[in-house]
């Protein structure tokens, strides 16, 4: 007689939930006091507009004497540049004169000195006009990059988070803030991630195998499997699906099996 025993998978069961695929603390890069925080905006995807905007008066006043002082450096440097050329002829006039008659036996030793000394400050005048240009560019090197530090600041005085899931706004109008204070918490919802921890024996050929969600076999891969055990759930494996345009709400609790 032969017998035939029905083939079974077993498969071990998981539970996980569903949870936004990245969450993110927007910590304040700057010190300042909060104009206002939109709470409103809570449990919507942000746009571009501003969710927090932190006072930036002082530095926009700052930047525009910044921008007045760069003019100026710039048609100042001009000039300069100018009045080097001019020079530079000048003394190519005279360092032609003094070379024309320095060996002149029919010209005096007094002669040749005032022509030399003349020469002498033509260039010297030439090397204080180019010293001058050379200040005035490392000047305005400075202040743009000063007004770059002025547009950081700004920039980050007004936070955003645009196509971002919007969860907590964590400060208020009139709050003052200093660097690394959490301004608010962004969850990005277009993709869902699931978190289980495995055992050894589940990992071997898991590449191969298929895996349900709540009863209901699925084209889904794991995303990310860790090769060391997990510092928490001792001998077991962290392993992540990620699932696209989950829909629905998040946080629910899910059943996951892999055979």
């Amino acid at each position: 007689m032969v017998f035939f025993l029905p083939f079974t998978v077993y498969a071990q069961i998981h539970y996980a939930k569903l949870e936004p695929v990245e969450t993110y603390a927007i910590k304040s890069a700057v010190a300042g006091k909060v104009l206002f925080a939109d709470e409103s905006k809570e449990g919507h995807i942000g746009t571009a507009s501003p969710v927090v905007r932190i006072d930036d008066t002082v530095d926009k006043e700052q930047k525009k004497a910044l921008t007045v002082t760069l003019e100026a450096l710039q048609e100042t440097l001009a000039l300069t540049e100018e009045m080097v050329a001019n020079q530079e002829k000048v003394f190519a006039r005279d360092a032609a004169y003094y070379n024309r008659i320095k060996d002149l036996k029919t010209k005096s030793k007094t002669e040749k000195d005032r022509v030399f000394a003349t020469m002498s400050a033509s260039k010297n005048q030439l090397l204080s006009l180019k010293e001058k240009r050379a200040t005035l560019k490392r000047q305005i090197a400075d202040t743009n990059y000063q007004l770059a530090q002025l547009e950081d600041r700004i920039g980050k005085k007004s936070v955003s988070a645009k196509g971002l899931y919007i969860y907590k706004v964590a400060v208020r109008a009139d709050d003052y803030v200093n660097p690394g204070i959490l301004l608010l918490t962004a969850m990005d919802t277009r993709k869902g991630k699931l978190t289980i921890f495995l055992d050894a024996d589940e990992i071997e050929g898991i590449d191969s195998k298929k895996i349900y969600l709540n009863g209901k076999e699925t084209n889904l891969k794991f995303s990310k499997v860790l090769k060391v055990a997990d510092a928490v759930h001792i001998s077991a494996y962290r392993a992540e699906i990620v699932i696209d345009n989950p829909g629905g709400l998040f946080s629910k609790l899910m059943k996951v099996e892999i055979k």
